[in-house]
């Protein structure tokens, strides 16, 4: 897992630096969100996206995310980078990611590879913790993939299935699969129904039930069409995919010693 995700990290970084034109750094959105579960404290997160250059397809950007979970903050700073392939009919990415939490000082690296694509979208992340067991608790390496589906008569609403993969120290791995319905009745505002075999954000190897609720304000829209309802186009266009939220795990996964 150490291997992997250095190498993705390595591989990635040096492929896009250099590659695109100094451009001033462009905010593109800002907002946040909260997730409620049977099984966890709740979990509310802050990001940005901000464009740092963009070329001809291709764009790299970063997207600072601040956390908050049971009185305890933390923040995750990513770097990641889009290009648009096959004419314009593909689009796929990478990114990297520092987290921490100042519960009990965890933290960890992540890298994640994206496609996207007119009928579905794909996620695949890889985590990396490099701090040590702490007040009873240890980040754990892991790894985890999520579709999304939008439907094709109301691509606002999407399914997600999943699965992940935790390799346990002490206690037994944490794997399983995971489900949602995300809808998305306005451009700003995003509703996820779903559950998953563990409670991953409470180190609990029991299944849980969540309610996400993100929001995303579009800078270039404002006074605009921002609360029109939202209803793309099926199949959806990837270009208007480029300045979407990366979907990963926000907290860091560890388990009870």
């Amino acid at each position: 897992m150490r291997r992997m995700v250095c190498l993705f990290t390595l591989v990635f970084t040096l492929g896009w630096s250099g590659s695109l034109p100094a451009a001033a750094p462009e905010v593109i959105w800002a907002g946040g969100g909260l997730k409620l579960s049977d099984n966890s404290n709740p979990c509310f997160f802050a990001d940005t996206f901000v464009l740092l250059q963009q070329d001809d397809g291709m764009s790299l950007f970063t997207q600072p995310v601040l956390t908050l979970k049971g009185g305890e903050v933390g923040f995750d700073l990513g770097l990641g980078g889009r290009s648009l392939l096959m004419g314009d009919q593909l689009a796929g990415g990478w990114n990297v990611f520092f987290d921490y939490t100042s519960d009990n000082s965890h933290k960890r690296f992540g890298a994640g590879l994206e496609v996207f694509h007119p009928n579905a979208t794909g996620h695949l992340n890889f985590y990396l913790p490099v701090s040590n067991e702490e007040g009873g608790q240890e980040a754990l390496a892991g790894m985890d993939f999520q579709l999304g589906v939008p439907l094709p008569n109301a691509a606002f609403i999407s399914i997600r299935p999943g699965f992940y993969y935790y390799s346990g120290e002490d206690d037994e791995n944490k794997s399983g699969i995971s489900l949602a319905l995300r809808i998305q009745p306005i451009r700003p505002l995003a509703l996820t129904i779903g559950g998953r075999n563990d409670a991953l954000q409470s180190g609990r190897d029991t299944s849980e039930i969540f309610v996400r609720v993100d929001f995303a304000i579009p800078f270039d829209r404002l006074g605009r069409d921002l609360f029109q309802p939202y209803r793309p186009e099926y199949p959806l266009d990837v270009r208007t995919l480029l300045d979407a939220r990366v979907v990963r795990e926000e907290f860091i996964t560890y388990e009870r010693k």
